[in-house]
């Protein structure tokens, strides 16, 4: 699956390029000798060139395939991540260098129809601060301010998710100003196991911005990126950017994932972007960082090193809100419905597989299942008791017979087993709920492990599937 992916990606990679190589250089939406570093410098607004984002700039820049409203100005299909009937803002700080700085604000709005957001970038030497026309103190002041506002829409299907972006764009300096308009598109494609996630995306892609007699195009990229989930809470990223003034250049990044609790933790962050080193030594390589979250907040820093010039420090904050609970314990108590008790019966050991491993599988399951909120489960000391006193007992039953009569025994209604074989492409873990009462099989699940260290990411999926009734 992961190959397809990565070709379908190729090939839109192809294409979106072709498409827009295809533009007649006289339109002025490239500048001359475009994707090379001859075009250094000969690019408008150049503000919309990094987004306003602490946790991008933690990964060097890196974040194509990643999810959340401040994704809004690096790949919109990003923002489809948002769950329905919910709602996110991010707020963004930057103090840049020589005391420039940049404010980003994002909305985003979840509903049946897709994630609509809308953004704001402003960006000035000195926020609010007139400057002097005349640049010596005297003279007629003017503003001088770079302005994007943008509205877009986003949702998510079964393999892909994708997005769209409209910018209008706005500058003024030494008295002069200039507007023009850009589009954003992206995609992310998600593997059927969610470990590895590839995005490509579009950006900037707009007639180009008149300010006095200067006509410059505006600051296009195209970019492609592999999100690989090393473990469930490491992430790895690498990424290839195509810029309108540059040269091609490469980006890789990992983000560690430290939970202190279900709804809180932190992150750490790094990256080292292959064009800073180009252009600010190999000091200037490297990014870092890291993020906070409680619940639905969350606070992002990073700290981006540029060499001889100096460092910029960035600080996101946001916070999610409205998306509707959905554990069925909650909503059971709520009305007073009973909620149905669940006993996991140990999983078998297959060929090449030990008995602690699917012990350890087995242990995963139930604690998955637990945080669902589907079931009530069986404590497991007074499992283990029936399990020690009726072993004799289960002797020569079929499976779901077994776990049926371990149900009943423990007073559960309902009942999980399983098996964890090994083949040559990993561990393969098969799950089945049985109704104690006819000892009929109601969901039956395999999911697979490529090696022993996912096994709760696997556990997870499991968990997830046999909650669906």
């Amino acid at each position: 699956m992961a190959n397809s992916l990565k070709a379908a990606g190729g090939v839109l990679c192809a294409l979106l390029g072709a498409a827009f190589w295809a533009a007649p250089a006289q339109a002025g939406l490239f500048p001359e000798n475009a994707f090379s570093d001859e075009a250094r410098g000969l690019t408008a607004a150049q503000f919309l060139k990094v987004p306003p984002s602490a946790r991008f700039a933690a990964l060097g820049g890196a974040g194509l395939a990643l999810r959340g409203p401040d994704a809004f100005f690096l790949n919109p299909a990003g923002s489809a991540g948002l769950p329905s009937g919910g709602r996110a803002v991010a707020a963004s700080y930057e103090l840049l260098l020589e005391g420039a700085s940049r404010t980003g604000l994002v909305f985003s709005d979840s509903a049946r129809a897709g994630v609509f957001s809308g953004g704001l970038i402003y960006h000035g030497a000195s926020p609010g601060e007139r400057l002097d026309g005349a640049g010596a103190g005297s003279g007629s002041e003017v503003q001088a301010y770079d302005l994007a506002a943008a509205a877009g829409w986003a949702r998510s299907f079964r393999s892909f998710d994708v997005g769209l972006n409209l910018k209008y764009i706005k500058s003024a300096l030494a008295g002069e100003t200039g507007a023009s308009a850009a589009l954003d598109a992206g995609f992310i494609f998600k593997d059927r196991d969610s470990r590895t996630e590839l995005a490509v995306a579009a950006r900037n892609f707009g007639p180009p911005l008149k300010l006095g007699s200067e006509r410059d195009p505006l600051p296009f990229e195209l970019g492609g990126g592999l999100r690989w989930k090393y473990v469930p809470e490491f992430s790895l990223l690498m990424e290839g950017r195509l810029p309108a003034d540059h040269a091609p250049y490469l980006a890789f990044a990992g983000e560690y994932a430290l939970p202190y609790s279900g709804a809180s933790g932190m992150f750490l962050r790094g990256g080292m972007n292959f064009k800073n080193y180009d252009d600010h030594g190999f000091m200037g390589a490297f990014a870092g960082g890291f993020g906070l979250y409680f619940g639905g907040f969350s606070l992002d820093y990073a700290f981006s090193p540029y060499g001889e010039l100096g460092a910029a420090h960035r600080m996101t904050a946001g916070w999610a809100w409205g998306a509707p609970a959905k554990p069925v314990k909650k909503k059971a108590a709520a009305s007073g419905a009973r909620v149905p008790r669940l006993a996991v019966s140990p999983f078998s050991a297959g060929k090449g597989v030990t008995e602690t491993e699917a012990a350890v599988v087995r242990n995963l399951t139930e604690s998955e299942l637990v945080k669902a909120g589907r079931y009530k489960l069986v404590e497991r000391s007074k499992l283990d008791f029936i399990l020690a006193e009726k072993r004799l007992a289960y002797a020569g039953l079929a499976a779901n017979s077994s776990a049926a009569e371990l149900a009943r025994l423990s007073g559960a209604e309902l009942a999980v087993f399983g098996s964890v074989s090994k083949r040559r492409t990993g561990y393969y873990i098969t799950g089945r709920l049985v109704d104690a009462a006819s000892g009929e099989i109601l969901i039956s699940e395999t999911v697979e492990a490529p090696e022993d260290y996912l096994f709760r990411d696997a556990a997870r999926r499991l968990a997830a599937a046999l909650s669906r009734r």
